[in-house]
Order: C-alpha cells, then structure tokens, then sequence
C-alpha cells in the first residue's frame, strides 16, 4: 500500500471531515495556520496534522516556533511519512523549534511515536482549563462581585464601533499583546461573540479586551484576555464578571468555556477563578528545528 501526502487546506478539507477535528479544520483558513494529510491509493486517510507558526518574541526578530495543534496517525508509515514532509514544508520559514500537545487519553502510541522523532516528551498539566459557566459563577471572586453595577466604560463589543474595535486591536498587537490569537490584527470582529465579547473602554480609547470565540464544536474559547489599563487588578474581575453575566444569560449555566492560562494578567485571573486540577493531563512536547 502506497501513501501520498497532501496539503491539507481551507480549500480541500471538506473531504476530510469525517477524519480530522472540526475545531482544527476551522482555523485552515487563517494565514499562519498549516496542515497535510496522508492518504493510501484509495484517497483514504491514514494520518494528519495541523500546525501554526508562532514568534518566539514580537519585539525581536522573525523567529518563529511551530505549534503542532492537532496530529493523528493511524498507521506508522502515515507518521514517518508525515514527520518528513512535515520537516520539509518549516524549512526556509525561520522556525527554531517545534511544539506538541496531546491528551494522555489514548495518547501513549502518538507520545512514542514523536520521543522517537526527536521530541522531548513530558507529562503535565494542561495550561488549558474548561469549566461550565455555573462553576465560574460559583467562584469566590464572582459570588463577591454578584450584584455589583457593571460600568459603562466596560461594553459588548457590539457596541462599539468599528473603528474603536480596530483602534483597540492594532493598540494590543502593537505592544505584542494578542492572547491565542497571533494573527489577532486579522481577525474580523465577527470572529468572536460580539454580544458576550466586551471592552473596557477610556473615553473614545480601547483599554481593554475580553474576547471570545465559539467553536465549531459549541466549546466557547477564552481568545485575549488584557487590560493595559493601570487599574486592571480591579477592571479584569469586573470584565470577567460581565462576560460570566451575559454568556449566562444567552447560552445557560451548563455551557462549557476553555481559558488558557498563557500570561501573567490571565494566570492572575484564572488562579481566582480556576484552581489547579481542572487542567486534564498532556504529553508535551518540544525538539529544536535547525
């Protein structure tokens, strides 16, 4: 049986969607996202992966790293064969080092298969947390908060305009804060949830975002989570506050929402709201690209 390996694309990944994850397929078509498929001579799929290229550090140099978001191979040719093209295709793209996360849950074949392709493996915690939303308002800090007039300097970002929303992005990108999102300043307003999505905003200035977006599996992911505002020790709660408020109010309290605890004002957040433990745990993995 003979493999041949494709790229997998915006285009051409409604042939696949019985194999790969929906969540994953859905970020093809952003810029910074990549992804091949290893198909037998039937058209088949036998493996697959998706990635994202990330810098290392905005203010430095284009250095990118590779973060291998999804990866399956259901055969081991399908993974040799992958992890050639794969090689292939971050050359000449500045990239010094790949990253992968997998779920220990029926993950063990996959770990051997990337520690035998040059990754150090390790097991941990997720930094990823999902918790319902009447979990979240069941929090010390939300029960503290319940009842407290929001201000109206934080709003839907629906109710913003357009420019001020624009303003607002390239002000975080410009100052290399974009949450999960590096290619935020890409991004349509109508990626996220406008109505549960808020702002906190300074006279006709963004100071800050909640941004959320709801995945194609019906998960609502945690995107950027910033107050560059001075006072964002007090403005943060307020915001999350809000956003618990209104996600309530239009999907119910069983409605499950990702935070990922990837900076110091979310970890400050997140360590109030979510307590180590609601992190499943994950293979990581890392080998440096020359």
């Amino acid at each position: 049986m003979g493999l041949i390996i494709s790229d997998l694309t915006d285009e051409n990944k409604t042939l696949y969607m019985d194999y790969i994850d929906a969540d994953v397929a859905e970020n093809l078509e952003r810029t910074i996202y990549r992804g091949i498929i290893a198909c037998d001579d039937f058209g088949k799929p036998e493996g697959g992966m998706v990635w994202r290229y990330k810098r290392i550090d905005p203010e430095e140099a284009l250095i990118y790293e590779s973060v291998i978001e999804w990866i399956r191979a259901d055969i081991p040719e399908a993974f040799e064969m992958m992890m050639n093209a794969y090689r292939m295709r971050i050359l000449g793209e500045e990239v010094v080092r790949s990253k992968v996360q997998i779920p220990v849950k029926n993950g063990k074949q996959m770990k051997d298969y990337l520690k035998n392709a040059g990754f150090d493996m390790k097991l941990t915690e997720s930094d990823t947390a999902v918790m319902k939303l009447s979990e979240l308002a069941g929090t010390a800090i939300m029960k503290k908060l319940k009842g407290k007039k929001i201000p109206g300097s934080i709003k839907p970002i629906k109710d913003i305009s357009p420019l001020m929303f624009k303003t607002g992005i390239a002000k975080c990108v410009l100052k290399g804060k974009t949450g999960l999102c590096d290619d935020l300043g890409n991004l349509f307003i109508k990626w996220f949830e406008t109505d549960v999505s808020c702002a906190s905003v300074d006279g006709k200035d963004v100071n800050g975002f909640f941004l959320f977006h709801r995945k194609p599996s019906e998960l609502i992911e945690a995107q950027l989570m910033i107050c560059l505002d001075q006072n964002f020790k007090t403005i943060l709660p307020l915001m999350m506050y809000q956003v618990i408020s209104a996600m309530i109010k239009k999907y119910g309290p069983d409605q499950k929402v990702s935070f990922d605890r990837h900076n110091d004002q979310v970890l400050l957040l997140a360590e109030k709201l979510i307590p180590r433990g609601f992190g499943i745990p994950v293979y990581v993995g890392t080998r440096s690209e020359s």
